[in-house]
């Protein structure tokens, strides 16, 4: 927490917007300007002193930086809701952390399903062309001694065709010459599975899903809401107490906590 303290006094102090006050050491500033508003409320979850203990189970052991939200769907969501994320991050040890993510998995796998989304992504290219080439590649470099002398010429002629379509064309000695073997090693290698034009992750088309869904706009100050992406949160901070059930967490964090950074 105090490297935490440092890095925003120093924050301030290079932008001119607050002065170090001597008697008080290098940890205390004071602004030069007056904040606009309140800042979090008094009793608010972001302005109470938090131990390093797990909220789970209050060990100070192992401890990780969980994400309420995970991040592959937090990163794609408007600026003025991820930099709200501290309030989503909470510590966990590893041993709490690993019994929470198979539910989080689960869920995820839902919401897979739900938005007819896979977990790796939309837009992947097969190219059977390119797994045939070296499924055959890597036969023949491995397995030579123990594959029937047709079979090795079946294989053989389906790199040449790959080589011959794709690839820098050059004389092939198959019985044993370099160049042929650098062929079949090229070949082994293939990426047949790939991200195509149109390739998108799954968190991001999950929070474009929700975005598109519903917004509610402000002409006066800009600041813009949107109420699927507020439940999609409140969903996954529901999801974390019912399934972890942290006996170590403050009150003050809630479901409904802030989501904003207006």
């Amino acid at each position: 927490m105090i490297n935490d303290e440092r890095k925003k006094a120093r924050w301030y102090l290079v932008r001119d917007l607050a002065k170090l006050i001597p008697e008080h050491g290098d940890r205390s500033i004071q602004l030069t300007f007056e904040a606009k508003g309140n800042g979090h409320k008094e009793n608010d979850y972001m302005v109470e002193d938090r131990s390093n203990n797990c909220v789970a189970c209050n060990s100070s052991e192992l401890l990780t930086m969980h994400h309420v939200v995970p991040d592959m769907y937090r990163r794609a969501m408007p600026l003025c809701i991820k930099s709200k994320s501290s309030r989503d991050i909470l510590l966990v040890c590893k041993q709490c952390h690993h019994l929470y993510e198979d539910k989080a998995t689960q869920l995820k796998k839902e919401l897979a399903k739900e938005y007819n989304c896979p977990l790796e992504g939309k837009g992947w290219i097969h190219s059977v062309e390119k797994r045939q080439a070296r499924k055959a590649a890597a036969a023949l470099l491995r397995f030579t001694d123990k594959i029937p002398e047709s079979r090795q010429k079946e294989l053989a002629l389906v790199v040449k065709e790959y080589q011959k379509a794709h690839m820098e064309q050059q004389p092939l000695d198959v019985d044993g010459d370099d160049s042929w073997r650098t062929v079949l090693e090229e070949c082994s290698q293939l990426e047949d599975v790939y991200r195509g034009p149109d390739f998108i992750d799954h968190g991001t088309y999950v929070i474009r899903q929700l975005m598109d869904k519903e917004r509610i706009i402000s002409t006066e100050n800009r600041d813009d809401r949107w109420p699927q992406l507020e439940t999609f949160i409140k969903l996954w901070r529901q999801h974390f107490l019912d399934h972890l059930e942290p006996k170590y967490l403050s009150a003050r964090w809630t479901v409904d906590g802030e989501i904003y950074n207006h």
